[in-house]
């Protein structure tokens, strides 16, 4: 062999053989462990043979299980009768608690629905007064391009005769109009004009000449009845109808929470507060359960601090002012903002009897007279002033441009002292 030729070396050289099979062993093994088996059988059959018999003899048999038999009592036949008819009575008498109870639930929910019918009626009822109102009015934008804003709202058919309709609404939405359109339930459109409105309780009446408008329009028309604020408690349910909801065409149903007392211009106004929601753009009428007008609805007159709800104008309040404004008339003015001071609280607090000046308008005939806020207003022309009521009863005796002798309490050092001015009437 060559140098670079590698040699095998087998260190371990070892062939694994099976395991040879002895057919004899195995024979042999398999017949010695059946003999086995036979000879274990045969003396396990002797010996129970042996066995048993005397197993039989020393313990004997097992006893037969004992049957209990339950005997039932027997009862009087007296008594199973009366038991049944207690129960009888017993079973009638939950079934008729039941029933009344049913009954009293049907009852409820019967005068839940009647009233419900009921004001439904009565805002269908209504449907036949109230009309929409479109107020057209021209504007400019940042580019100098025109377009026409429209502004709607409801108004109430306030009265019809030989030759005009007039329509009660709210000044706030006819305000610069150029033009003014009114939707009656029938679908007729008819233009408007202002007859008259006023700026401190914001009404306004609108007229329509009675020559422009269907005959069949007119006969479909029906005045709602007006009732004074004394037909209504707080408490009470009322119904609003015309734009409550902000939108015309709108209902709600509510209650009255306050009636309460507000001074403004020349007046004292009852107002409705209700727990009806408002918004900036509701108006519209509260009807009672009898389908009478018992408010306007007027949110300038929510009071302050108070919840967004729907506040009205207490309609016999402002009765005479509507129907000065229908008739076309202006209504006094002094621009007093004023309260009442009762007999007891001049007594109490050491004021004068009259009316407590709060407020005295800018511009106005009451400022230009002299009349100063915390003066006492006690005489109009002779005439002593007690209240608002009053202080308006007296203001419309006259018209205006008309002198009226004011005589008031002034404080100063030494307490109270007379003044007296006189007041050109205004108008507003």
């Amino acid at each position: 062999m060559g140098e670079n030729e590698k040699k095998e070396f087998h260190f371990i050289n070892e062939q694994i053989k099976k395991k040879p099979f002895y057919r004899r062993k195995w024979f042999t093994q398999g017949a010695a462990a059946i003999a086995l088996a036979l000879i274990f059988g045969v003396a396990a059959g002797v010996m129970f043979a042996i066995v048993q018999p005397w197993a039989s003899n020393q313990f004997g048999k097992p006893d037969e299980p004992t049957q209990i038999v339950m005997v039932q009592e027997e009862t009087h036949t007296q008594e199973t009768e009366t038991g049944q008819t207690e129960q009888k009575a017993d079973d009638e008498k939950e079934t008729a608690k039941g029933r009344k109870k049913n009954s009293k639930e049907t009852d409820a929910i019967e005068e839940y629905r009647m009233h419900y019918d009921q004001m439904k009626n009565v805002v269908d009822s209504a449907e036949n007064s109230l009309v929409k109102i479109k107020s057209y009015v021209a504007k400019m934008d940042w580019f100098s391009e025109s377009y026409e804003n429209v502004t709607e709202t409801s108004g109430l058919v306030f009265r019809v005769d030989s030759n005009w309709l007039y329509i009660l609404t709210s000044s706030r939405f006819i305000k610069s109009a150029q033009q003014i359109t009114v939707t009656f339930p029938g679908g007729e459109v008819a233009d408007a004009a202002v007859r008259r409105q006023d700026t401190v309780t914001e009404l306004a009446i609108l007229e329509i000449p009675i020559k422009s408008i269907k005959e069949s329009t007119i006969q479909s028309i029906s005045a709602i009845s007006i009732k004074g604020i004394s037909s209504v408690e707080k408490g009470e349910p009322v119904i609003a109808v015309g734009s409550p909801m902000g939108y015309t065409d709108s209902i709600n149903y509510g209650m009255i929470t306050s009636i309460t007392e507000c001074e403004d211009v020349d007046g004292e106004y009852r107002v409705i507060a209700t727990d009806m929601a408002a918004s900036d753009t509701s108006y519209g009428f509260l009807l009672n359960l009898d389908g009478n007008m018992v408010g306007i609805v007027a949110q300038k007159f929510k009071q302050t601090g108070a919840a967004d709800t729907l506040t009205a104008l207490g309609i016999s309040d402002i009765s005479y002012l509507l129907e000065m404004l229908a008739a076309g008339r202006s209504l006094p003015y002094t621009g007093v903002v004023g309260k009442s001071v009762s007999a007891d609280v001049a007594e109490h607090f050491s004021v004068p009897y009259g009316i407590y000046v709060k407020k005295v308008n800018t511009d106005s005939p009451a400022m230009y007279a002299g009349i100063q806020a915390a003066d006492v207003i006690t005489e109009i022309n002779g005439e002593s002033v007690g209240s608002m009521s009053e202080y308006e009863d007296i203001l419309r005796k006259y018209q205006e441009g008309d002198t009226l002798k004011i005589k008031v309490r002034r404080k100063s050092i030494g307490g109270y002292a007379d003044v007296e001015m006189k007041l050109v009437m205004g108008a507003r």
